[in-house]
């Protein structure tokens, strides 16, 4: 498969495929244009024919066609060398990923509950459940469509058939399938209507279980439990379907159960997704953040779901996403509210949703009387606060000249006191954070060899030649991996490089030093420079290790072998 992938790449023609996305423009021997990967608004990112890479100037990222595509479509490695393949008119079998292939059992299993669940609903059984989906304004071919299930009043019934399957009941617990008590063995979700849970991929990993019937001293839902294949804070419901419909939709919805996501979906908005709680975790806003859209955060309209609200705006705002806010009056969600006033009084709030600041900032002035002047200085004090931390100019200017002018105020005075917020401590600690990662000599001189291997198979030659090894094992590691992959090819191509390197921490190195502007020409004087200085430094290492072994040693032969040693490496660094 590595040389089906190979081939690809060096047929493919990174112009033409990143063109197929957005417009370039030829600027001498490169491309440029204005780059997807973040708020781009004058062409920032180069795209070189001759290397067959990208690199964005601005917001640091690079790589060859397949990175773009994966970037861009939102899609795992394999998948983005088909649709490169399909652009260039090019064959590759798809084989499946490492993921799929180990769980390829517990998805089966999950898929084959899901079939039965579907069955059980369309019996004599499910005539019950299926009314009350009817009446929830579910239709056959929504519940088709959404995967519904039901699981039966027989708290063994997933049991028997999966057993008959050949799948044991320690694999069914492990999948949260069912659950014990004193040795017996019952199925999770007995007597409750089935929604399907499914990972960024669309692979089914687990179920939320609802009662249908008014049953008292019972939990309104019951969910899988985490397992090897689920885990709720790396999954967003319906996000498998939404990142290929926010594409057209260019932004996505966001909100709290799956019951408000599948109202939506039924209407024909499948760019929504839940959170299935109220908490973002760092794996859902990471996932967030490779739609590249705006959010809207359309939570509860209770006072848990205004805190979430908050909670979770700041931390979208945080994360560099553009964020905005609509809040529902009336119902208690999306689902209710949808329900009880139609799609598109829904649709209607969503095309007025606020900006994020502007939702905080109307939210603090909840339960102050503004003609009080305490109150209102908290508030002047408060919106001062959280405008200090935005960086938009024009959004400061517009809040000043609005406070200004609805209060009476001097801008002078808001500005001053704006000033006076400005997150000092936060610049000095960039500024030291700045200081901290500045690169070494020798670091520079470390990442510009390898920048030079990646680029010419006479550097590859001349690094084993005259230095041959790096005393650091993040630079040797890369080193390594060059080296191995010419002994294997008998050249080097950067595009076809970055695709053979799997370690992700070597590629997202290798990247690195790709994307820095310190990189020059090649140029061979300027090799043997830096590997005389990586020498150099190296014996300067040494030296300094050997001296602190010999005021250490009290052997006399020992202590003058050692300072033999000093004084070899002394001529070599002259």
């Amino acid at each position: 498969m590595a040389n089906d992938i190979n081939a690809i790449r060096m047929n493919a023609d990174i112009v033409k495929v990143i063109g197929s996305y957005i417009p370039l423009n030829q600027r001498g021997k490169n491309y440029i244009c204005v780059c997807p990967f973040h708020d781009d608004h004058s062409p920032s990112m180069s795209v070189s024919p001759e290397k067959q890479i990208f690199k964005c100037f601005s917001c640091g990222k690079t790589g060859n066609v397949f990175t773009f595509v994966e970037e861009y479509e939102n899609v795992s490695f394999l998948e983005a060398v088909s649709i490169v393949a399909s652009k260039c008119g090019l064959e590759f079998k798809k084989v499946t990923n490492t993921k799929v292939s180990t769980f390829k059992e517990d998805y089966d299993v999950m898929n084959l509950a899901e079939k039965f669940f579907q069955n059980n609903l369309r019996t004599e059984f499910g005539k019950v459940a299926l009314k009350y989906l009817q009446e929830r304004g579910l239709n056959e071919e929504n519940i088709k469509e959404m995967g519904i299930g039901l699981s039966l009043d027989d708290n063994k019934s997933l049991i028997k058939i999966l057993n008959k399957k050949g799948y044991d009941n320690k694999k069914l617990l492990d999948l949260s399938l069912i659950s014990s008590s004193q040795g017996e063995y019952y199925d999770m979700f007995n007597r409750r209507i089935t929604f399907p849970l499914y990972d960024k991929d669309g692979n089914i990993v687990g179920f939320s279980g609802r009662i249908y019937r008014n049953e008292k001293d019972v939990s309104k839902y019951v969910n899988s439990r985490e397992t090897k294949i689920f885990k709720k804070g790396e999954t967003l419901y319906n996000y498998h379907i939404a990142k290929n419909a926010v594409r057209t939709e260019k932004k996505v919805i966001l909100v709290e159960g799956f019951m408000d996501a599948i109202r939506l979906i039924v209407n024909g908005y499948k760019n929504v997704i839940a959170l299935q709680g109220t908490a973002m975790t760092k794996e859902q806003i990471d996932l967030i953040k490779k739609l590249r859209c705006p959010v809207i955060l359309s939570l509860d309209n209770d006072n848990a779901g205004l805190i979430a609200t908050l909670n979770n705006g700041e931390e979208l705002v945080k994360n560099n996403i553009d964020t905005e806010v609509i809040r529902l009056t009336g119902e208690k969600d999306p689902d209710e509210y949808i329900l009880a006033n139609g799609i598109d009084a829904y649709i209607d709030n969503i095309n007025h949703a606020i900006s994020y600041f502007e939702f905080k900032i109307n939210y603090l002035k909840e339960n102050k009387d503004l003609n009080k002047i305490e109150d209102l200085t908290e508030y002047i004090n408060d919106v001062l606060k959280n405008l200090s931390t935005n960086n938009d100019l024009i959004l400061r200017e517009i809040t000043l000249k609005k406070l200004a002018k609805e209060y009476d105020l001097s801008i002078d005075t808001l500005q001053n006191k704006l000033n006076e917020y400005q997150p000092v401590q936060n610049i000095k600690h960039e500024k030291q954070v700045k200081k901290e990662i500045k690169k070494t000599a020798f670091q520079k001189s470390c990442e510009k060899i390898l920048y030079y291997m990646m680029n010419d198979m006479e550097y590859v030659n001349l690094y084993q030649n005259s230095l041959g090894f790096f005393s650091d094992i993040e630079y040797r590691e890369i080193a390594n991996e060059i080296v191995y992959y010419c002994d294997k090819n008998k050249n080097i191509n950067l595009a076809d490089f970055i695709t053979y390197t799997s370690d992700k921490k070597i590629k997202d190195k290798v990247l690195d030093i790709v994307s820095s502007s310190e990189m020059d020409d090649l140029n061979k004087e300027n090799m043997l420079e830096y590997i005389n200085a990586v020498n150099k430094l190296n014996n300067k290492n040494e030296i300094k290790r050997l001296k602190a072994l010999m005021k250490e040693e009290t052997d006399i032969d020992k202590k003058m072998k050692l300072a033999m040693q000093i004084a070899e490496l002394k001529k070599e660094d002259v």
